[in-house]
């Protein structure tokens, strides 16, 4: 890991851990025949098309206070030859989480996902990865685990913190040590919750609760709950820029027959990646951004410059925009020249 990386990385520290959500995204999709592989997902419709798609399983870096997330190698959803069921989001979890291990050695993280991921098989998973984990916990997937809580929440077992701040009240709940599973083999996790309603209205705006093998205390549990709603930063921060600003994460560059799809997939992140470290770390590339005021306005300067000047670095580009030079033309030698005037 260089020292640059390095450095961008402590910005993302949690408790000397990293937090790292992962979460499912579709970047292509058609009702074409002829737009198609033997990788795509497949769709029947039950008037009688079909609809072909690419879909991947994507790991980012957050962190409660940045607007930033950095995106590791990301797992895709496909079919393969000679396999009769379709590939799904927690079979590409499955082959992502070792692949972590294996590409970051050295990163400590904790893995963070939505409901559909709070799975003993998966729990299992990254802890035999040694990471640690915060996973959403819902009626859908964890009856037997909410169930207990409950119970104990009914004979006083339930440890609560609360306050109210700007018109709400906030309330926390935890416990530790309770089976995941209701039968079978299971891991004892520590539970933690939720729960904000408007003191205005009485109405609950927020409630979500979690598994995870984090320790919680009084001491933490805000700051652990509030390093659990990071989660979302995937989505907005990650996904919804790729797709809606500029990237374009949803065009069809170019589909092809074996990887074509997903290597075009690989770059826009990539690109994305590259431009969250500038962002965190590039005092230039900061300044520029400010001086254009708007996205537009900076990249479309960025193309313009290029297209016309050869520069040899990022930072000679980035100071001749902040700082163009004046300059004429010779109609001598019929060049651009210097404008000392």
């Amino acid at each position: 890991m260089t020292a640059k990386a390095s450095t961008i990385l402590k910005k993302f520290e949690f408790d000397g851990k990293l937090l790292c959500p992962l979460d499912g995204t579709q970047y292509f999709n058609t009702n074409s025949d002829g737009v198609s592989c033997k990788h795509c997902l497949i769709k029947n419709h039950r008037n009688g098309t079909r609809t072909y798609s690419h879909a991947v399983v994507v790991p980012m870096i957050v962190h409660p206070s940045l607007k930033q997330v950095l995106p590791l190698v990301a797992e895709e959803i496909r079919n393969e030859d000679g396999t009769k069921k379709q590939d799904c989001e927690i079979n590409a979890t499955k082959r992502l989480i070792p692949k972590l291990r294996l590409l970051y050695p050295d990163l400590e993280l904790v893995i963070m996902g939505d409901g559909l991921y709070a799975k003993q098989t998966l729990i299992d998973l990254i802890t035999e990865n040694h990471y640690d984990y915060m996973l959403v916990v819902s009626p859908d997937y964890n009856i037997g685990f909410l169930e207990e809580v409950e119970r104990r929440r009914e004979v006083g077992r339930i440890q609560v913190k609360e306050f109210c701040k700007a018109g709400k009240h906030y309330h926390y709940e935890w416990s530790s040590g309770i089976g995941f599973r209701k039968v079978g083999e299971t891991t004892n996790v520590n539970y933690i919750g939720l729960t904000i309603t408007d003191l205005n209205t009485e109405k609950i705006t927020y409630k979500n609760t979690w598994a995870t093998n984090l320790e919680v205390s009084e001491n933490n549990i805000a700051d652990l709950i509030g390093a659990a709603r990071s989660r979302w930063k995937v989505e907005n921060e990650g996904f919804n820029i790729l797709k809606n600003h500029d990237y374009e994460l949803e065009h069809n560059y170019g589909h092809g027959e074996e990887n074509l799809a997903f290597n075009f997939f690989q770059l826009t992140l990539l690109s994305h990646l590259y431009h969250q470290a500038h962002e965190l770390n590039d005092e230039l590339y900061l300044k520029v951004k400010e001086k254009k005021e708007t996205k537009k306005n900076f990249w479309d300067s960025i193309r313009s410059a290029i297209r016309n000047i050869l520069f040899d670095s990022w930072e000679g580009l980035f100071c001749y925009l902040l700082n163009p030079p004046r300059m004429k033309y010779d109609l001598e030698s019929q060049q651009l020249v210097p404008d000392t005037a």
